[in-house]
């Protein structure tokens, strides 16, 4: 969906036409499975301090795609198109044991997203497979919704 080659108004672009398409016809499967694609970059910034945590938008044109930043958009996008509805959202700091991957992955309703990419995992199988070094809890309104 996203590339470190295209324009920071075309990578806006994108995510804009994509909310639109899925937004008629789309399941939350093919939401997951659309952020599957985005190739990570190493941490963008500090997963540890959601005060500092870049909007929605500015990952999105900034191209701040690293395991933290891509939870944040697909968190956002989840919330504009309704697949999840809460005020409150829960983000861990997770070193993922499968992956390798350091940074946040969101938990809603005891299932966890961006664990694996283009997946979804009960909690009890993210706990199993990684290490939980923190917990946040941030209002929707973050995230641009």
């Amino acid at each position: 969906m996203f590339t470190k080659t295209q324009t920071s108004a075309n990578r806006l672009a994108v995510w804009r036409e994509f909310r639109r398409s899925i937004k008629n016809s789309g399941t939350l499967e093919s939401v997951i499975k659309a952020f599957e694609k985005i190739n990570n970059e190493r941490r963008s910034f500090d997963y540890y301090t959601p005060e500092s945590w870049p909007t929605p938008f500015e990952i999105v044109s900034e191209f701040y795609f690293c395991q933290s930043g891509t939870t944040l958009v697909m968190a956002s996008t989840l919330l504009n198109l309704g697949f999840i509805k809460s005020k409150e959202l829960q983000f861990s700091v997770v070193s993922n044991h499968i992956t390798g991957a350091d940074g946040l992955v969101l938990i809603h309703e005891g299932l966890v997203y961006n664990f694996i990419p283009g997946s979804v995992v009960t909690l009890d199988f993210c706990r199993k497979n990684s290490t939980e070094f923190s917990n946040h809890i941030i209002t929707s309104d973050k995230l641009g919704c």
